[in-house]
């Protein structure tokens, strides 16, 4: 178990020159597939690879991907070691194991998608995410709506990068 979150953790937290490159997707639903096949693939880690795997915060937008850079080194400028990041938003937590994935169909409008994610096991929850297209580099994350728990409203991704403290 140690050994996932370990691995897990080394996703989230590979710089970008270690992680292979992020493949363009054409179509906003491939973009999450690739990224949820990664985290399954993590589970057998006897037989992970991890120089085949992008780093998740490619999948990010570009503008999404700035908030969590100025986030993460303010974070770590303050003497927080691991940074903004020490959960994947894409399962709303540290451990997949156990956890099984069913990606909706996009709703498509221009170049905007909106994909839920129906997260199962453990840890039942429904994951939104909004994402767009950015032409030559193709489909990205734009936000990422983490459901509330005991009531609270869902938190954008977003607005935890804004403020992360």
């Amino acid at each position: 178990m140690r050994k996932l979150v370990f691995i897990i953790g080394a996703m989230l937290l590979v710089g970008p020159a270690l992680a292979a490159p992020i493949p363009t997707f054409d179509d906003p639903r491939g973009l999450l597939e690739a990224v949820y096949a990664q985290i399954k693939a993590a589970e057998d880690w006897e037989n992970f690879d991890q120089d085949t795997v992008f780093s998740e915060v490619d999948a990010f937008s570009s503008g999404l991907h700035a908030t969590f850079a100025s986030a993460d080194a303010k974070l770590k400028a303050e003497g927080d070691e691991i940074g903004v990041l020490d959960f994947s938003p894409f399962i709303n937590g540290q451990d997949s194991g156990g956890m099984d994935f069913a990606i909706g169909v996009p709703k498509i409008k221009g170049s905007r998608a909106v994909i839920a994610v129906e997260v199962t096991g453990y840890q039942s929850q429904r994951i939104t995410f909004e994402l767009v297209d950015e032409g030559a580099h193709g489909w990205k994350v734009d936000d990422i709506i983490l459901p509330g728990y005991d009531g609270s409203e869902p938190l954008r991704i977003s607005d935890y990068f804004a403020n992360p403290r």
